[in-house]
């Protein structure tokens, strides 16, 4: 009897032995699977901080280009905002010469008036007279107002052609007053001013 009751006790060592060592096994499998799943985890999080870190490079060189090129445009804003030293007279008026021809337009005046001054400003002033359609004398004002000149047009005069009875011409005189602008003499500064 005494031998009847120690096969159980042995039975249940046994067992509890099995089962003792089947959660080793799976822990120890467990910790296994975990640590190659976290080796993977380390994986993923290292290829994603790359990742942010070549964008935080690359967004960090596009702003470096952005302010390069808001450096630029303001120079470039303190330069266009300056009117010129001496107006570009000639150069301008060759400019509108080419325009007028262009536009098909025919000058017949183009002669000097009165400067005016503003405190730091001259306005030099000039006639000009044009020749031409209607549709062409509004593609030529609107090809001046396009010039990157210091000038505009301060007076605006359109009539009819040299016969204003006839319906068929479409011939008409446009009277302008040009005015070119650039720094007084006396506010003029020491590196010449802008175009």
């Amino acid at each position: 009897m005494h031998r009847a009751a120690r096969l159980p006790l042995q039975i249940i060592d046994v067992a509890g032995g099995c089962v003792v060592a089947a959660c080793i096994c799976g822990f120890v499998w467990l910790t296994l699977l975990r640590e190659d799943r976290a080796g993977g985890e380390v994986q993923t999080l290292a290829h994603l901080i790359d990742q942010a870190d070549q964008d935080t490079r690359s967004l960090r060189a596009a702003r470096d280009r952005q302010h390069g090129l808001l450096e630029k445009r303001r120079v470039e804003l303190a330069e266009s905002g300056q009117p010129p030293a001496h107006a570009p007279v000639e150069e301008y008026f060759r400019v509108l010469s080419t325009m007028a021809s262009q536009h098909r337009l025919r000058v017949v005046r183009h002669s000097p008036l009165a400067p005016k001054e503003y405190p730091g400003l001259l306005e030099q002033r000039y006639a000009y007279e044009v020749v031409g359609s209607f549709l062409d004398l509004m593609g030529f004002l609107h090809a001046i107002e396009q010039t990157d000149y210091w000038a505009d047009v301060s007076y605006l005069k359109v009539d009819r052609g040299a016969n204003p009875a006839d319906p068929l011409t479409d011939q008409r005189v446009a009277a302008l007053t040009i005015s070119l602008f650039a720094a007084s003499h006396d506010d003029v500064p020491a590196d010449g001013g802008g175009t």
